[in-house]
């Protein structure tokens, strides 16, 4: 029974640490999935929880500290989702009549900024090709990626 409930204690935080987190399926998604495995066992989350859950039996202490790691993982992940937001330039950017601005896109959820919505919404993409503009911070010596 002690077993049944950790894998459910488990199951509990994984769901709820990554909540709503998407990752692609490549180098830089499998190196976050790391760092964030890598937080997990520095911060001792399975150890805190665990004697939370089976010692303590405090179930506000198991939330409190589920809360706390989602924000560290929060900000794990906001440095991730960054670079894959970018401007989206497609056709009617380039309406030599009547040019609209870029959009902000981010690839990894396939959604664009809305400011009035105040976040990601999913819309139709404009017609035309587009570009797609990363921003990247500097490298040493101050040149651009």
């Amino acid at each position: 029974m002690k077993q049944q409930l950790k894998e459910e204690l488990e199951e509990f935080l994984r769901l709820f640490i990554l909540d709503g987190l998407q990752f692609r399926d490549d180098d830089e998604g499998r190196q976050l999935v790391d760092e964030i495995n890598r937080a997990f066992r520095e911060g001792q989350i399975g150890k805190r929880v665990g004697r939370a859950a089976f010692r303590e039996f405090d179930l506000e202490k198991i939330k409190q500290i589920a809360q706390e790691h989602r924000q560290k993982v929060e900000g794990i992940y906001k440095a991730y989702f960054d670079r894959h937001t970018c401007l989206y330039a497609a056709g009617p950017s380039w309406d030599p009549d009547n040019p609209q601005p870029p959009l902000i896109y981010n690839d990894i959820v396939d959604k664009f900024y809305d400011e009035a919505a105040g976040g990601w919404i999913s819309k139709e993409k404009p017609p035309g090709a587009a570009i797609l503009i990363f921003i990247s911070e500097k490298k040493e010596g101050g040149k651009k990626e």
